[in-house]
């Protein structure tokens, strides 16, 4: 069953790497494989990988084709529709999710949504509790992410979400509450735990109490999230398989042990049977609280099958039990083959099982416990170094205690205050005081390890081969003791862990514009040094482009440190992340036309004729004069960048101001085979004089799908046209790589290269 299961779920992965939706019209062919499938048992395999591709083709088909009309963005239009998940409140606005009825122009013409639409609500009072049914006037897009190396896919998850549309409600009478829906009881009766806990309990408890009870993690603050992250314990945080099956466990380990009292009611129903069915319905229970997310519908599942394998009267095997709760997770929802959880919580189930069984069933229950964790941190590294990108070197000693404390102690004790909240208020505000004091000393111990040195170590995976291959060599590390040459398995551990990379000769460099939205961030690489310039915007306490995007563009090239960090200019689009690259990363030098903007005193001050040569590269900064009076985006810091292989000229913000000054004072050095065009393609730069001196031969603008400044202007486009210079925008290429080798200039579009069919 396991090579069918495999073959099943390979067939949905297929479909799931084409960058176009292929034709309804392949799943005609399964018929002639059912009919070969009697006659010759070899083509069994490639059946069931053909039930797999046409099951999703099919399933997700239908999910895309509910997607929003592209005629509606941008556009007000009036929604009808009901609050269907808990509001997260923010410093600005609210966010929730919306289940959409009717939507309507102002030409009072109806139109087809998706059915679930995420909106924003700014500037508010309005808190919209979940149930109720509303009039709004909003403006909708279509999910958009931006594509770089390392970066977070946001269309596929929304996509996984079942969010086809995101939107902001705009200020209108029209806006009005109808009155409350009779279907949202379960999420009604979570939006009054949730006000009930909030005064209850302060922060940082807060956001403890609300992730682990009811699923709801946005009131759980930055710091708390790197504590979690460093020491490898943030899956407990996250409501999937562990706590539902410790839930589970416990309930079906007292049920049965209370039933087993009653000797005459065992005579009608046996412990085991009511025990499970206690185990389900506290999991189910669970699960509802946490709002039926992806990841406890998952567990649920998984739970209900082995509940169903325990009680089947013949004896089954493990294996077939997690096969059967793969192919019906993968039936119900074919997008969890794409989630990292979805693959770390079965490989971590078979793990234990194995483990357990053939590695530590001998030794006492401390020093099972201990070899567990230790085992399963090492045969769980390649999944989590390949999708996260970063190991936490200290998991096992957090995860020794952490497990224990949140699964046995603190989620127990959350679920009966919670329970107890309404009925009994001071009862749960004392069990909410006990699970505090309890959380303190955790907390601390976790504090401790996440300061020590090296506590989480990036390690930048080249490949999905160097994953296969090392999880060849977890399997031969894993294989019973006394099996000769194990060592082995350790030694294809290398590739994972020490990939190789093409470097760069000397006088070559690679130029990466990379996709921040409406913003900028652009990086240099030579054979042996790099150059950020600028960082993306800060959005808020918790999103900045830094740590977004910049930060795991740099972690996946195995970037450890910035020669020079280079911030052209004081606005928030360009500074904003910058911060946080110096927090994370040794920065040798910071060049900024701003210095006291920066939070390092060491930041000097960018002025033209500043010259530097790395590995054979050129680079010189031709604006701003030394003495001068340009302010704002006319003082963007300018560099040329230039080797035997070609240039390119990085503009920032500037204005027609400071191009003519470039053009009176460095008429010569600001010619360029690439140029970054100024100020995101707007009607103030990019004059035509100054494109007819640079002479490039391509020009890159970095701009945020369907920004509010509608940059780059359609005559700015127009104009490079007009000189011959073909351009490309980052919202429609995503990454842009650039590479000046001497085998010539290599060009690459991320977004064009890893387009999936449901992507824009």
């Amino acid at each position: 069953m396991l090579a069918r299961t495999l073959a099943f779920a390979a067939g949905i992965y297929c479909l799931l790497q084409f960058s176009t939706m292929p034709s309804f019209w392949v799943v005609l062919i399964l018929p002639l494989f059912f009919v070969l499938n009697r006659f010759f048992a070899v083509f069994r395999l490639i059946l069931f990988f053909c039930l797999g591709f046409s099951w999703a083709l099919l399933r997700i088909g239908a999910d895309v084709s509910h997607s929003l009309d592209p005629d509606l963005e941008n556009r007000v239009v009036q929604l009808t529709g009901t609050v269907s998940s808990l509001p997260v409140i923010y410093d600005d606005h609210v966010q929730f999710l919306f289940d959409v009825k009717d939507v309507v122009d102002s030409h009072k013409q109806h139109f087809t949504s998706p059915e679930v639409i995420r909106l924003n609500w700014y500037k508010t009072r309005m808190i919209p509790a979940p149930g109720e049914s509303w009039i709004l006037s909003a403006k909708l897009k279509r999910p958009y992410s931006f594509m770089n190396p390392g970066g977070f896919d946001y269309e596929t998850w929304m996509m996984r979400q079942g969010i086809k549309a995101t939107g902001y409600i705009k200020e209108s009478e029209a806006n009005q509450r109808l009155g409350v829906s009779n279907g949202y009881f379960m999420q009604s009766l979570r939006y009054k735990l949730s006000k009930n806990i909030k005064q209850s309990i302060d922060k940082p408890l807060l956001g403890l109490v609300l992730a682990l009870s009811l699923g709801d993690r946005s009131q759980l603050d930055p710091d708390q999230w790197q504590v979690l992250t460093h020491t490898g314990t943030n899956h407990l945080i996250a409501i999937s398989g562990l706590h539902l099956g410790l839930i589970a466990g416990l309930i079906y380990f007292l049920a049965r042990t209370l039933w087993r009292q009653f000797h005459f009611a065992t005579q009608f129903i046996p412990a085991p049977i009511i025990a499970s069915i206690f185990a389900f319905v506290g999991a189910l229970f669970y699960a509802a609280l946490a709002g039926f997310s992806l990841p406890t519908q998952r567990a649920l599942i998984m739970i209900a099958v082995f509940l169903i394998g325990l009680l089947w009267s013949r004896r089954l095997l493990v294996s077939n039990v997690v096969c059967f709760a793969v192919v019906l997770i993968l039936l119900l929802d074919p997008f969890s083959i794409l989630a990292a959880d979805f693959w770390l919580s079965f490989t971590a189930v078979m793990l234990i099982l194995y483990i357990t069984r053939y590695r530590i069933s001998n030794q006492s229950p401390l020093r099972r416990w201990i070899q567990l964790q230790c085992l399963l941190s090492l045969a769980l590294s390649p999944f989590l170094i390949f999708w996260f990108k970063q190991f936490p070197l200290y998991s096992v000693f957090a995860n020794l205690f952490a497990i224990p404390i949140i699964g046995f102690i603190v989620v127990p004790l959350i679920l009966l205050a919670m329970i107890l909240l309404l009925p009994f208020p001071r009862v749960a505000e004392s069990i909410y005081g006990l699970v505090d004091k309890i959380s303190h000393l955790h907390w601390t111990y976790l504090e401790f390890l996440q300061q020590q040195n090296n506590a989480i170590i990036p390690i930048a995976v080249s490949n999905r081969g160097s994953l296969i291959i090392a999880i060849i060599g977890i399997v031969i590390l894993l294989m019973p003791k006394g099996l000769p040459g194990r060592w082995v398995g350790g030694m294809l551990l290398l590739p994972l862990l020490f990939p190789i990379r093409a470097s760069l000769k000397p006088g070559e460099f690679e130029f990466s514009l990379l996709d921040v939205g409406q913003g900028l961030s652009a990086v240099i690489k030579t054979r042996e040094n790099t150059l950020v310039y600028d960082a993306g915007a800060r959005f808020s306490e918790r999103f900045n482009i830094g740590d977004a995007v910049t930060t795991p563009y740099l972690r996946d090239k195995s970037i450890t440190q910035i020669s020079m960090l280079m911030i052209s200019h004081g606005d928030n689009d360009h500074i904003g992340g910058a911060n946080r690259l110096i927090e994370q990363f040794k920065i040798d030098r910071i060049l900024t036309s701003v210095p006291e903007k920066l939070s390092i005193s060491s930041a000097e001050r960018c002025y033209a004729g500043q010259q530097w040569n790395w590995d054979g590269v050129e680079f010189e900064v031709l604006h701003p004069p030394l003495e001068s009076n340009f302010t704002g985006n006319n003082a963007s810091c300018v560099l040329k960048v230039s080797s035997a292989q070609g240039s390119v000229l990085l503009t920032g913000d500037i204005e027609r101001q400071a191009e003519k000054s470039l053009i009176n004072n460095m008429r010569e050095q600001i010619k360029a085979d690439i140029l970054l065009a100024p100020h995101h393609g707007s009607k103030t730069s990019s004059s035509n004089e100054f494109i007819a001196k640079t002479a490039p031969d391509h020009a890159v603008i970095s701009a945020g799908y369907r920004n509010r400044f509608g940059f780059p202007k359609q005559d700015i486009m127009s104009r490079y046209e007009a000189h011959g210079v073909e351009t490309l925008v980052t919202y429609m290429t995503g990454e842009i790589s650039m590479k000046f080798s001497t085998a010539g200039l290599i060009i690459e579009q991320f977004r064009s290269k890893n387009r999936r069919f449901w992507h824009h």
